[in-house]
């Protein structure tokens, strides 16, 4: 690692009182699957066999997922589930993950591909938010759920407590499985129908699947957001009133 980065993820993880994980492992949660292809003979990271994020990007959406319904929980004894799940998901979408991670100013750091780089994805909100989700998925890994739980907290706060809502944060996805639940008590199901284009441009075909019937299709740069499209999409054409 090269002696200026080093310095820069010091400062991060002095900033952030982050100084139980090691400093390769919040190395490898700012290291883009771009990147990593670029440079898989030199660039060698905390994990074995794994030299870019996306391992730890999937254990930190678990984990923010638990401390925010345990949080959720114990903080809103009066709110039932419904309320809860999609209290949940604003906390947890990728708009507010995209917020947070800019507030940690995430993007100085994040290692990139040329494509990526060109195409300012130290910006873009998805790259951002998976990252944020990688640092978690870090934070667990090196210092143990405690630790993970606490930074969450009291990063998460305001969102929490309701005091603030990240823009475009509403869950399609959860009002519409909410939806079919309460009417016909069945789940919707979603498949990606192509995933076409280089790393920094690709685009994702996802339908939206009810009873085994094809409902809409949507496009986007990420899964998440086509599937939240689609099922905007259905809630839509259904008439349902969607409250924010």
């Amino acid at each position: 690692m090269r002696e200026d980065r080093k310095n820069k993820i010091q400062e991060f993880i002095e900033k952030y009182n982050l100084s139980q994980i090691p400093l390769e492992l919040i190395d490898q949660a700012l290291t883009h699957k771009s990147y990593a292809n670029e440079h898989k003979a030199e660039y060698i990271n905390y994990l074995p066999l794994d030299t870019h994020n996306q391992r730890l990007e999937f254990l930190g959406d678990a984990v923010l997922g638990m401390v925010i319904a345990k949080a959720l929980f114990e903080n809103l004894p009066d709110d039932n589930e419904g309320i809860l799940t999609r209290k949940k998901a604003q906390a947890v979408c990728e708009a507010t993950l995209g917020e947070i991670g800019s507030s940690l100013k995430i993007g100085e750091l994040l290692l990139l591909g040329k494509g990526e780089k060109a195409a300012e994805g130290n910006k873009r909100i998805s790259i951002i938010a998976d990252t944020t989700e990688a640092l978690l998925g870090a934070i667990f890994l090196g210092a143990g759920y405690a630790k993970a739980e606490s930074f969450i907290l009291e990063t998460w706060k305001p969102y929490i407590e309701g005091n603030k809502t990240a823009k475009e944060s509403f869950d399609y996805k959860s009002r519409l499985q909410e939806w079919l639940m309460g009417q016909k008590g069945i789940m919707p199901y979603y498949k990606i129908l192509s995933a076409k284009g280089p790393e920094h441009e690709k685009t994702f075909h996802v339908a939206l699947i009810i009873q085994g019937e094809q409902k809409t299709e949507a496009f986007a740069s990420n899964r998440k957001r086509a599937e939240q499209e689609a099922a905007k999409k259905h809630l839509e054409n259904e008439g349902v009133i969607i409250h924010s």
